[in-house]
């Protein structure tokens, strides 16, 4: 057993433990003395935080296993005392013999237990550990969120096995561990986040979660905890690896679409273009040839500043407006730049494109105004026009409005369409933009 005196002094939950911490807890570490010849005398200092607080991790395995007499005493306690309570309070209210008293207090206790046996049961067990879907669900979720952060798996994981054992405690310690860990009396769980990461197995970089008594202290970690925790870490590798391969073999897939599309369809479209004779045919194919030179390059690329897609959205939007003789007023404002996804670049593009079409088709605008903002996470954008449109409530939702729609809920936002005091339309789209900084 290790010496009391020579065992640290427990921190609080937002701690970090020391090069020695899961050591210590795991009981791997022996304690070193020094011959007495060789000590020096010297004070003394006051070990005794550190003695209790050892003793009381080294009690607690032991106290919990007790927890169910503990709570069986405390119901029949209870129980002889409110039967108790009644039998007097009955046999002085009404003078009753003591047997009768005695039966109505039995009654009376029985009726106030069927009435509070849900209540007083669901305060003794304490929680009630995660069904299967919870877990699946929770599970899932973490994963997406270490796809999309990698950088924090210390802290997703340390919120998953939060969730799942409700432990007394949980810190984080840079100590490198391989495997999951346990201390020998079940006191400790020592969960390791460097397997998560496909390019650091076994390097230690991310450090470790350290979990202390399971069920906030009601009972020690087993051996069914243990493997529960080494199926939850290998599922959320096997996740994350999943999720890496898909979304390379998607980029790779948009590179080869992107590479035929230039070298097929542009090759044709520029042939046409060089071999037409009407001027207007001409002009058409150049448009669509800007318009497909804007495509691949967005599937080629993996993701896109959102200052750069702006410049292009207004590029792109000027010269199609100047064709029909159409002004834009532009405004665009960010508090910080980000880059956005092969899908937010896509299905931001294409809303643009699709809501200035409907105002060159069926408005007959003179003026177009465009602001763009993002702020906080969430960009706005708003198109009006001065144009003919009408009561939007009344129009048809056929592949033009229906694909905006549909679009826009893809990246998980919202759009509506309002008209204006004078004359004109104005739409709104709202959609949250979680992409890293630029």
């Amino acid at each position: 057993m290790p010496d009391p005196a020579s065992a640290p002094t427990a921190s609080g939950a937002e701690s970090q433990i020391g090069a020695q911490g899961v050591a210590s807890a795991l009981g791997d570490q022996p304690s070193l003395r020094l011959p007495s010849s060789q000590q020096t005398p010297r004070a003394r200092p006051d070990r005794r935080p550190a003695f209790n607080t050892l003793h009381r991790l080294k009690l607690a395995p032991l106290l919990s296993k007790a927890r169910p007499l503990q709570r069986e005493l405390a119901i029949l306690a209870g129980a002889c005392t409110v039967i108790g309570s009644l039998d007097l309070l009955l046999g002085a209210a009404f003078s009753l013999n003591p047997m009768a008293s005695l039966l109505l207090a039995l009654a009376g206790s029985l009726a106030v237990y069927l009435a509070a046996r849900s209540w007083m049961l669901r305060h003794l067990a304490g929680p009630t550990p995660l069904s299967a879907e919870r877990m699946f669900d929770c599970l899932y979720r973490v994963a997406r969120e270490l796809e999309q952060a990698p950088d924090q798996a210390a802290r997703h994981l340390g919120g998953l096995l939060r969730e799942v054992f409700d432990p007394l405690e949980v810190t984080h310690t840079e100590e490198a561990v391989l495997r999951v860990k346990m201390a020998p009396d079940g006191s400790t769980l020592v969960v390791p986040v460097n397997t998560l990461a496909s390019d650091a197995a076994g390097s230690g970089r991310d450090g470790a979660i350290v979990l202390r008594l399971a069920r906030r202290g009601q009972r020690p970690f087993t051996r069914e905890d243990l493997q529960l925790a080494e199926r939850l870490i290998e599922q959320l590798r096997r996740a994350v690896a999943y999720d890496r391969a898909v979304e390379h073999g998607r980029t790779e897939e948009r590179a080869r679409i992107a590479q035929d599309l230039h070298d097929d369809i542009g090759a044709r479209l520029l042939t046409l273009m060089y071999t037409a004779q009407d001027p207007d045919i001409e002009e058409y194919i150049r448009h669509t040839l800007q318009d497909l030179k804007t495509l691949t390059r967005g599937l080629a690329a993996g993701n896109h500043r959102l200052s750069h897609a702006a410049a292009e959205w207004k590029s792109d939007i000027t010269a199609r407006l100047a064709a029909t003789g159409c002004d834009l007023h532009w405004s665009f404002s960010t508090d910080r730049d980000i880059l956005l996804t092969v899908v937010q670049w896509s299905g931001l593009t294409r809303v643009l494109r699709e809501l200035v079409s409907n105002i060159i088709t069926h408005a007959q605008a003179r003026q177009v105004d465009i602001s763009a903002h993002f702020d906080g996470g969430r960009l706005t954008l708003a198109v009006s026009d001065d144009g003919i449109g009408r009561a939007p409530e009344t129009w048809p939702h056929g592949l033009g409005l229906g694909g905006v729609r549909k679009r826009v809920k893809l990246l998980g936002g919202r759009v509506v369409w309002a008209e204006q005091p004078e004359r004109g339309i104005r739409c709104e789209v709202q959609a949250p933009l979680s992409g890293e900084p630029g």
